[in-house]
C-alpha cells in the first residue's frame, strides 16, 4: 500500500469500527428489550432500548393483532446482527487489506443502509412521523451511511 492511500484507510476502517461498534450495541439493546418483554430477563434489567414499545406504538395504529409487533421487531433484531456481523467483517477486510475488501464493505454498507431505508418507509406507512423526531433520526442515520459508502468508495479509488 502507498502512502498516499493510508489516510484513507484509517479513515475506512475508523468508521467501520463505529458502525460495527453502533449496531452490536443497538443490537445488544434491542435483544435485551426483546428479552425482557418474553420474561427471559428479569423486570429490573436495565440495559434495554425500549423498542419493542414503541414498535407496538407504531404499528399500533392499524390494530393489529398483538404478535405483529413482536414478528417486526425479530426481523429488525436479526437484521441489525446481520448488519453488525457484515460490518465487523468489513471492518477486518480494511484492516488487513485483504482481497475482496470492496465486496465487504459494499454488502455491509448495502444491508445497513437498506435498514434505514425500510425504517423511512415504515414511517409513512405506520405514520410514524408524528413520533416527534423519529423520522429525523432515522433520516440522519441514513445520510450518515450514505456518507461513510461516498467516503469508502472515494478514499479507496473504487
Amino acid at each position: 500500500m502507498d502512502k498516499e492511500s493510508l489516510p484513507g484507510r484509517r479513515i475506512q476502517a475508523v468508521l467501520l469500527f463505529f458502525w460495527a461498534g453502533y449496531f452490536s450495541i443497538v443490537l445488544c439493546s434491542n435483544t435485551g428489550d426483546a428479552l425482557k418483554v418474553l420474561g427471559w430477563l428479569p423486570a429490573n434489567w436495565i440495559f434495554v432500548s425500549g423498542n419493542y414499545e414503541m414498535v407496538r406504538s407504531v404499528v399500533g395504529i392499524y390494530h393489529p393483532p398483538s404478535w405483529l409487533a413482536g414478528i417486526f421487531f425479530a426481523g429488525v433484531i436479526g437484521w441489525q446482527a446481520i448488519g453488525a456481523v457484515l460490518l465487523w467483517r468489513a471492518f477486518g477486510t480494511v484492516v488487513q487489506q485483504t482481497p475482496g475488501q470492496k465486496a465487504a464493505v459494499y454488502r455491509a454498507l448495502t444491508v445497513t443502509i437498506a435498514l434505514w431505508a425500510a425504517f423511512l418507509l415504515s414511517d409513512e406507512i405506520f405514520l410514524a412521523y408524528e413520533i416527534p423526531s423519529l423520522d429525523a433520526t432515522h433520516f440522519n442515520l441514513l445520510v450518515a451511511e450514505i456518507g461513510t459508502f461516498l467516503i469508502c468508495r472515494k478514499d479507496s479509488g473504487w
